[in-house]
């Protein structure tokens, strides 16, 4: 076995105070003539172990919050994550500077939900890494670790008259109170580079879960909403590291045990919406694994969001695609 050491649209919308036609059923309010643009704020911040010589440390960026800014319109979800600088922490040169990008979208075909995301993460930073005397700084720092994800998940609900939008996208409201089970398959690749020790980590992660979501209608403008998502998967984990006697190569093989829940309260009237959500993630794996992500962690998200009379431009065409094809 390898030795682990792995220090390693806005587009410009057209406002209109005219109402706009809203698509009533019992359970769902479809919002189809509105856009609505989101911004959230969460402390979803992964960390992860290493081990150098039989000394583990954690490995972590240099931030605590992120936002994300998001478009969504009928079936079509846009999202843009970054780091503003109102929550860069000011002590870089203790610990180094983190960038973080992450885009994502959604597409909602009948009862098919599937995501598609890449984010990037720049400049970490080690809390406990034993360092010698007089370093020249508090930290190790690795500002030139980088790790690249690839990531993708179809859900399939089973109720109709359950809105995943309404929590997600906030492009529906539910008016009803309703639950379904929904299933899903995800799959990502992982990439970890280190340029300043030509080390590579390739992870290809496949989880199959079996979940089940339910939203409280509370009143007319405020809902309560649970679920929780049990799930197994497998990783496989490749690691690269380029020697004085060229590329050493070792592999390492993990079953994966899954949990991801949720408890979240919102608010929505035809134009303003927000809530809040927590959320709970578990994952078990074996500890011989390569690199060892958080095993569990839990994180808080805000967001705040108005809803737009969709630009003409963009209904024309989405009228076109629906007619072509009916979501």
């Amino acid at each position: 076995m390898l030795s682990k050491v792995l220090i390693f649209l806005f587009p410009v919308f057209l406002f209109s105070q005219e109402r706009d036609t809203i698509i009533k059923t019992d359970y769902i309010l479809k919002m189809d003539e509105k856009l609505s643009v989101k911004l959230d704020v969460d402390n979803d911040i992964e960390t992860f172990t290493a081990e150098e010589n039989g000394i583990k440390f954690d490995i972590k960026p240099n931030i605590d919050y992120r936002a994300e800014i998001s478009i969504h319109y009928r079936f079509i979800s846009f999202k843009l994550g970054f780091t503003p600088h109102l929550f860069t922490n000011f002590d870089e040169e203790e610990k180094g500077e983190t960038k973080i990008f992450k885009f994502e979208t959604d597409f909602f075909i009948n009862k098919w939900v599937q995501t598609l995301s890449y984010s990037q993460i720049k400049g970490f930073y080690s809390p406990n890494f034993p360092l010698p005397e007089n370093y020249p700084t508090e930290y190790l720092i690795l500002d030139q670790l980088k790790t690249q994800t690839f990531k993708g998940i179809t859900r399939y609900r089973f109720n109709e008259n359950y809105s995943l939008k309404a929590i997600a996208t906030q492009t529906e409201i539910q008016r009803k109170s309703a639950g379904t089970f929904i299933p899903a398959f995800s799959y990502s690749y992982n990439r970890m580079h280190n340029n300043a020790t030509q080390q590579n980590l390739n992870t290809l992660n496949l989880v199959l879960s079996a979940g089940y979501l339910h939203t409280f209608v509370l009143n007319e403008k405020l809902y309560a909403s649970i679920g929780a998502s049990p799930g197994t998967g497998v990783d496989f984990n490749t690691i690269k590291v380029e020697t004085l006697n060229g590329q050493v190569t070792d592999n390492d093989t993990n079953f994966t045990f899954n949990f991801d829940g949720h408890l979240g309260l919102g608010y929505n009237s035809e134009r303003w919406f927000a809530g809040s959500y927590f959320r709970l993630l578990s994952t078990t794996r074996k500890e011989t694994t390569i690199v060892n992500y958080d095993t569990f962690r839990t994180h808080f998200q805000v967001f705040i969001g108005y809803r737009f009379k969709a630009p003409k431009f963009l209904k024309k065409q989405v009228d076109w695609i629906e007619e072509k094809e009916p979501f």
